[in-house]
């Protein structure tokens, strides 16, 4: 039986579980985040932004909305607007997602310069979010008062390339130069 308005949540998720099948999440869009500046900027969906361009091209000051991208989101239909978004939430609500991460790489290679925030995320996704050029991040609820240098600081040395490795260049400079005296 197909979902519809006439079933109900509760026949859904019967009806997966008899398949071993989860319902997926139904959970509400992020509708605002706090920037760098601790001040409130109202999120926007892709196809919103997308839809209603000409209106917040002519938005002043332009900080007053952000772009929120889900994971199934394509950023490339950002591209062309980059210039004129100043915050870029990206939702990193499941866990075992990893499209945020190839979204803020697109991002930083086509020379995005404004805030890319990691909404939703998990204590685990930190240190690879940051690498992947996410600037700033907000914690799932569940994870209030854990330490969170423990893991955004986990590895000293990474191998592949990223966003935020510069110091692993430098390192090895300075071994090469070692072993040449």
């Amino acid at each position: 039986m197909p979902f519809s308005k006439k079933n109900s949540l509760s026949e859904l998720e019967s009806q997966s579980a008899t398949l071993s099948f989860k319902a997926p999440e139904i959970r509400p869009p992020e509708t605002s985040v706090l920037n760098k500046d601790n001040e409130s900027i109202k999120l926007v969906g892709v196809e919103e932004w997308i839809e209603n361009l000409d209106s917040y091209e002519k938005l002043v000051p332009r900080y007053e909305v952000g772009v929120c991208v889900e994971p199934s989101d394509n950023v490339y239909l950002l591209k062309d607007s980059l210039d004129l978004i100043e915050l870029i939430a990206l939702d990193f609500h499941n866990f075992d997602d990893g499209r945020g991460y190839s979204q803020a790489h697109l991002l930083n290679r086509w020379g995005y310069s404004g805030e890319i925030i990691g909404i939703n995320a998990h204590l685990d996704q930190l240190q690879f979010m940051i690498r992947s050029g996410v600037t700033s991040y907000r914690l799932q609820e569940q994870y209030k008062g854990y330490d969170e240098s423990d893991y955004s600081d986990g590895f000293s040395i990474c191998y592949q390339s990223a966003a935020n490795n510069s110091g692993l260049k430098e390192r090895f400079k300075r071994l090469d130069k070692n072993n040449d005296t």
